[in-house]
């Protein structure tokens, strides 16, 4: 599912990946040093609508995303009504004998909103970025070595026939009758012939490679190739009209 939204033709997915990432890290650097709940919350809510409407991804689908986010966030608020540092003066209402300060539940909803704004930024470039352009990316427009970015691109495509060998391995201890033991001892079991096949393959894609030139000593040609283009700029124009926007907002609360 995550690879379908991936490869749709929306304008997130056409955007330098590059860009995307810096995005990502300049938006968690921002939003660090605020500590009300209300200028994450609008950027939450904008960050939903750049999604599902320039990413093309369903809502419903990104919200099932972002429940275990919401649950932890909402930890934020719990944690804070439940075991404050201090006490708000300004009770709401009491849980039993335990009053409830707005104070307080301002600050859980602040740091749990933090944390929704973060995890919603890492769903936007991760449901709109393709691995495999993002490497290129990083490679071409970053100046990534290419043997740490083809490496990391291989050991990502290892992951599917890691999940096919796992099956593999419990079928064939189920057929000698060695499935039955406790969950610890047979994932000890399964880890050692994983390992084994790891190590091979880990070795054989470096010779590869080496034999290839990917050890940084020589300019490479791409086939394909990352370039800038005006969805870029697009985006990056929005992103700054973003994060104006926000910063009003604050000073306007402040």
């Amino acid at each position: 599912m995550i690879e379908q939204y991936q490869r749709k033709e929306a304008f997130l997915q056409h955007v330098n990946p590059s860009l995307k990432l810096i995005s990502v890290l300049f938006i968690i650097a921002v939003m660090i040093p605020v500590f009300d709940p209300w200028t994450p919350l609008v950027l939450f809510a904008a960050t939903v609508l750049m999604i599902t409407s320039l990413g093309g991804v369903s809502l419903r689908f990104l919200l099932l995303l972002l429940l275990p986010f919401v649950l932890f966030a909402f930890s934020f608020v719990w944690i804070q009504v439940v075991f404050p540092d201090e006490r708000g003066s300004t009770v709401l209402f009491s849980i039993g004998s335990m009053p409830v300060a707005l104070e307080n539940v301002l600050i859980g909803m602040s740091l749990g909103m933090r944390a929704l704004v973060f995890a919603s930024w890492s769903l936007l470039f991760v449901l709109t970025t393709e691995p495999t352009k993002l490497m290129l990316s990083l490679i071409q427009q970053c100046k990534l070595p290419p043997r740490f970015g083809y490496g990391m691109m291989a050991a990502y495509r290892f992951l599917p026939t890691f999940q096919q060998e796992l099956k593999q391995i419990r079928k064939a201890h189920k057929i000698r009758g060695l499935g039955t033991n406790s969950k610890w001892r047979n994932a000890k079991r399964y880890a050692i012939p994983l390992i084994a096949g790891a190590v091979r393959k880990a070795e054989r894609t470096a010779v590869a490679m080496e034999s290839k030139g990917f050890d940084g000593s020589r300019n490479r040609q791409f086939y394909h190739t990352i370039t800038w283009n005006k969805n870029d700029a697009l985006f990056l124009l929005l992103f700054i009209s973003l994060v104006a926007s926000l910063i009003t907002f604050r000073w306007a609360l402040l």
